[in-house]
């Protein structure tokens, strides 16, 4: 009877205890990420610095802005104090609005600009409230002048899924575990096993680390996933 009993609090202690150190690993690294975090004020202001700071490059022609969901350049109306037409390039919202946590202030996490990217805006609507995956031949393109974009269905649950280009995939796994951290609110597995794997084909470069470095500037706070990578080993379910 002993052994039986046992047999039984052993293994659900230990599940206790990793539940434990989870919730204890969340809540360190949500201190990292809430740390010095001073929001910005007001959406028009989270996207100039977006517009006007973050993705504003320079060549021999002049300032341009490139797109994270197509690699299209845009130059119109592009530049150090200057306004894109939103219905050209937009703001995407990597973690979408309508699955804000209810936790938090929405226009904390709506001016966030961890998760703010310039996307073509046909591309960005297309893209709505999906659910970032990966498909195998059953994807098209989210619009006619943009491939490096696919929609597809979602294997697991039947729903339209989301998948950028190589490039942006290991940015976008480490924009959501932040928002997942910073506001407390869970990613669904089906999307989490993509983004570990987009995490780790594409990991951080120069670029993304710089950016990071001037949205503290901005905002105060950093994404401890660009700075140490290996946090996510931390955390076994989002």
């Amino acid at each position: 009877m002993f052994k039986l009993l046992l047999a039984f609090i052993i293994p659900f202690s230990s599940a206790w205890s990793q539940e434990r150190f989870q919730d204890s690993y969340r809540q360190e690294l949500y201190e990292m990420a809430s740390q010095n975090h001073r929001p910005v004020s007001g959406y028009s202001r989270a996207r100039e610095i977006v517009m006007q700071k973050l993705h504003l490059e320079q060549d021999n022609r002049g300032y341009y802005i490139e797109d994270v969901y197509c690699q299209k350049d845009f130059r119109s109306n592009v530049g150090p104090n200057r306004m894109p037409n939103h219905q050209n390039i937009n703001i995407e919202h990597t973690w979408p609005q309508s699955r804000f946590s209810s936790a938090f202030r929405k226009s904390i996490q709506k001016n966030d600009l961890h998760h703010l990217y310039p996307t073509d805006s046909r591309s960005n609507s297309t893209r709505g409230n999906h659910h970032f995956s990966q498909f195998k031949g059953n994807a098209r393109p989210v619009n006619g002048d943009c491939e490096l974009s696919q929609l597809g269905t979602i294997s697991q649950t039947g729903s339209s899924g989301f998948e950028p280009p190589f490039e942006h995939k290991g940015n976008v796994a480490r924009a959501l575990f932040y928002f997942s951290i910073r506001y407390k609110i869970r990613i669904p597995q089906h999307e989490e096993f993509f983004l570990r794997q987009w995490h780790l084909i594409d990991p951080v470069d120069e670029v993304e680390r710089e950016r990071n470095e001037l949205i503290e500037r901005h905002q105060g706070n950093r994404n401890p996933f660009i700075d140490d990578p290996q946090l996510t080993d931390l955390i076994t379910d989002f």
